[in-house]
């Protein structure tokens, strides 16, 4: 079975614990220093491989949770994360035949777009831009790729595989 057969069979409660992870690591992020949008990263993973179970409603709603979080302008994740999520969904039948490396490339891609995006609300409203936050994204690449890798292969193991996957 390809790997994305196995992310496809995932139950809603890996969807669930991946979304508060990636908000737990937004705590850690220091703005000054590494600054990766993961929950950004988690929902274009979730809404590719599980499109049913993550919504723009819960996407807007993260958002706003991000922005009270990191003290942003209201509404500036919420826009990036309905937006990406968006153009994933557009994207997803085109992509449902292709490697995970194509669809962590693509996710690269829409994020960096994303970046920019952001960059230019905050241009817009007057506030400074970290041309240094773009260049994170392509960590999240990586990111992507292993988390494809890790739960494909704890679904294929005997002991975590009726936990993981349906």
């Amino acid at each position: 079975m390809r790997a994305e057969q196995w992310l496809g069979a995932v139950k809603a409660r890996i969807v669930w614990l991946t979304l508060v992870v990636a908000w737990a690591l937004s705590f850690l992020t220091v703005r000054q220093t590494v600054w990766l949008d993961w929950m950004g990263f988690i929902l274009l993973f979730w809404t590719l491989y599980q499109p049913s179970r993550i919504s723009l409603v819960l996407a807007f709603i993260m958002g706003i949770v991000m922005d009270v979080q990191q003290v942003s302008l209201l509404g500036e994740h919420a826009l990036m994360y309905v937006w990406l999520l968006s153009i994933m969904r557009f994207l997803t039948p085109r992509l449902q035949f292709s490697s995970v490396f194509a669809h962590a490339l693509y996710g690269t891609v829409l994020m960096l777009c994303a970046q920019l995006l952001r960059a230019l609300v905050h241009l817009l409203a007057g506030q400074p831009v970290d041309i240094l936050q773009i260049g994170w994204v392509i960590f999240g690449m990586l990111a992507w790729m292993m988390l494809a890798w890790l739960l494909t292969r704890s679904a294929q193991s005997r002991a975590m595989g009726s936990w993981v996957a349906n």
